[in-house]
Formats: structure tokens, sequence, C-alpha cells
């Protein structure tokens, strides 16, 4: 996530203390700051993808001001361009700063970069159906019915903001800034979508279904008061899902346009994401059906449910990174999109247990008519945009704050491996079927960070 490239750009206005005498129609900067995947690539710093820029140098220009690719610090563009007469000035474009701390003739930029950054994320992509519901007594959670309300699921999926982190290395493959290679690593901890409920608080629990066999909806009652059919006390559900994002890719960029501290960068290499989601459902309770329609009074039965989840994607990917320098601060935005092959495997096992006695491919909705392990490739295709602001702390230290936005086109989650559409009766393994859903997933967020050049 954010802005994971190199930066640089040429300065954008002459800085204070240059030497008297020099005449040059533009000016040429060296390598800004790194930002999250390092300081941008091209003839001088600036806020592109590293942030204001660090060093910078009197240079010759063309007519329109606009700097030439490939241009080494210190010296003309080409034999057309005079140089200007005199010593160059190297110069950082922070409050009061200097960098120039290696003698006169000393105006190479820093060649090596990485940087660090906290995220503040949310996440999207759980499309839960009706899981748990509660209800009069009369109506059992069934859905469709007047009283029957939905605990979890149907479209409520809570979470927070949690947390993740990036490390960005990279180094310049010349003098110039022309052309860099690195990478990153992004991670984000294990969050997700979690209830509990219990018969104290909620006198019916339910999970509904759509009954196949009858063309109803239907549920399985894990609470329910009194003593007849589906009665049931001392229950606790718990629904938990955990989800973990890791993305990472090795890049290349290569300068293409610089003109008044403005600069545009070509970003391209390989991309590799993986996201494990998984959803498990715990339910226990005491059976008090005196009519002999359960396992018997007093018996613990427990359910347990769990879908899991893992895409991992490889491909290539292609972008544009531009930044914008005013003084210290600059701003730097980034574009791109990664296409290739999403592999998809899912995951279904249940249990039902009678007081210790377990019975495997017999959950809630987990059953043996669609338990194992299922897989398979799919194209998808992964855009991300961010947009930094930067601040040239000292001549190797910059600060960061963003947003950024990651969208993934096709993933399969613990969510979408859930289908409501039974049939209880045994000897009919037929309901419910495994199928893989379409489902998208976005991660949303800012960035805290620090970058630095040497």
């Amino acid at each position: 996530m954010g802005s994971p490239y190199p930066a640089g750009a040429p300065a954008p206005y002459n800085p204070a203390g240059m030497q008297p005498g020099y005449a040059p129609q533009a000016m040429m900067g060296a390598p800004g700051p790194m930002g999250p995947m390092g300081p941008m690539p091209g003839p001088g710093p600036g806020p592109m993808m590293g942030g204001p820029a660090p060093y910078a140098q009197m240079a010759a220009a063309n007519a329109h001001g606009q700097m030439t690719p490939g241009m080494q610090y210190g010296g003309p563009v080409d034999g057309s361009l005079h140089e200007p007469t005199g010593d160059y000035v190297q110069y950082e474009n922070v409050v009061g700063g200097n960098c120039n701390t290696c003698g006169d003739g000393c105006a190479l930029p820093p060649r090596a970069y990485g940087s660090f950054d906290t995220l503040i994320v949310w996440r999207h992509g759980g499309n839960y159906p009706a899981i748990l519901t509660t209800s009069d007594p009369a109506d059992e959670g069934v859905l469709g019915a007047a009283s029957t309300s939905v605990l979890f699921g149907d479209g409520y999926e809570p979470g927070d903001a949690d947390l993740g982190g990036r490390v960005t290395i990279g180094l310049w493959l010349d003098d110039y800034q022309n052309w860099s290679v690195g990478g990153r690593f992004l991670a984000l901890v294990e969050d997700g979508a979690n209830f509990s409920a219990n018969s104290n608080d909620f006198s019916v629990l339910a999970f509904p279904f759509f009954d196949t066999s009858t063309g109803l909806q239907n549920s399985v009652v894990v609470a329910l008061p009194g003593s007849g059919t589906n009665a049931a006390d001392n229950t606790t559900v718990n629904l938990n899902n955990d989800n973990t994002v890791y993305m990472g890719d090795v890049f290349v960029t290569k300068h293409l346009y610089t003109n008044h501290g403005n600069r545009w960068d070509f970003v391209t290499g390989y991309s590799y994401a993986k996201i494990e989601d998984g959803f498990n459902i715990f339910a226990q309770y005491t059976d008090q059906d005196a009519g002999g329609s359960g396992p018997g009074v007093g018996t613990v039965v427990t359910y347990q449910d769990n879908f899991t989840a893992i895409n991992e994607f490889h491909g290539g990917q292609l972008g544009l990174m531009a930044e914008f320098q005013d003084g210290p601060f600059s701003w730097r935005a980034l574009g791109k999109l990664s296409l290739g092959g999403m592999k998809q495997e899912g995951t279904i096992s249940g249990t039902t247990s009678y007081d210790g006695t377990v019975f495997d491919n017999q959950g809630i909705y987990a059953r043996d008519s669609n338990s194992g392990t299922f897989s398979r490739d799919q194209f998808a295709y992964i855009p991300e945009v961010s947009v930094d602001m930067i601040y040239a702390y000292n001549c190797n230290l910059d600060l960061k704050l963003g947003a950024n936005f990651i969208y993934f086109s096709d993933v399969i989650t613990g969510a979408t491996m859930i289908n409501p559409n039974i049939n209880p009766n045994a000897g009919a393994p037929n309901d419910p079927q495994f199928n893989f859903v379409e489902q998208d997933f976005w991660v949303l967020g800012m960035t805290l960070g620090m970058e630095y050049h040497y």
C-alpha cells in the first residue's frame, strides 16, 4: 500500500545562498528522499516518489527549462549547451539546510534508500449470508418470520481499523537517478469480523437455511426456552473470521520527464499477493427436548464449521509516479495496475459431537456434500492508488503522511464458501454444494512513515 517507489526531482526554485554570477536557464537537482518504495529515479530531487529534493545543483537546461534524462550532475547536457561559469552549487530543500558537506565538485546524489511505513487500514471482503438469527420462541429464528432478526451476516460485518507495516529498500543504478531497482514487503495483522452470543442474552438462537427438500426456510436451533421440540439452553455461540494480507514486489523505475520541480516516472516489475481468510462457527448447548426428537435431555451438543480460503497472486505491474515539490514539502502520487493469475483454494470441514463423541462432516453448513478442498486459477487485476505528503526533515531523513487504496478483483473468502441451501434429510447428500463465488476485496488506509537515503 502507498507509494512504493523511489523519489527525486529537480528543484522548483533557486535556493538561498546561491553563489553570484550564475545564469543557468533551469535548475537540476539530485534525487529526493525515498518514497514508500524508495526515491524516484531521474535527474534530480523531488517529491515524486521520494519526497522533497534532498540534493540539487546548478546545471544547464534547454530553452524550455526541461531537464534532460541522463544529464550528469556537475556537467552540461550536451555539447550544444554551454556550461555556466563558476562552480556548481549543491543544496538541500530543507529549512536552512545545506547538505553539500563533501566540498566543491561533490555533486553526486545518494545511491541507496529505504523506508518503513506504519499502516492504519480498513478491510472489506466479507459477503456473508444470514448466519445467526434470533426471534420469538414460536418463530425459531426462521428467516421471513415476523419476529426474526439477523444477528450476524446478511450485510452485517463488524470490524475496526487495524495495523500493518511496509518495508522498502532500493538502489539507484546510475549517478543521475534515471534508473532504480528495489523491492518492498507489506503485511497486515490478522483481523476480521468476530461475534459472540449466548442464551442468557438471547433466549432464541438459530442458524437459518433454505430447505431444498421442502422449498421453505428452516433453521438449526441451538437455544430455545422450554422442554418442547428443539428446546435447548446453556448455549454459547462464537463466530470468528481471521484475515491476513501479504504483498510484495520487485520493481524497476525509469525517469520520464522533469520540469520545474515536477517529475514523472514509469514503474514496472513483478507483483505478489497472498490473502488468507477463514470463518469458523462454534456452537454448544445442552439439549432440553423432552419429546425425544433430539439426542437426549442433558446431552451436550457441539457444532463446529471451518471454512478456510487461500488466494495467491503472481503477476506483472505497470504504473506511473508523479511528484510535485514546494520547498521542504512535496506531494507524491502513484497509480499502478498489476495483472496476473490468482490461485484460489478453499477447504471446508465440519463436525457434530454428542457428549464428546465426534461425527465428521456433519456440521451446520459444512456437511458431506460440500466438505473437502477445492481449487481453481483465475485471471485477476489489482489496482493501487496512493497520495503522500512528504516533509524533508534533514538531508537524509523525510517524514511522510499519506492515504492509499488497494483493490483485488477476485478472491474467495470464508464467507463466500458458505452455502445456506441445505437438504437436512438423512441419505440426501446432494445439498449443500460447493460453488466458487466471485468476491472483490479492498484495503483502504493511512500511512505514517519515515524515509532514509544515503
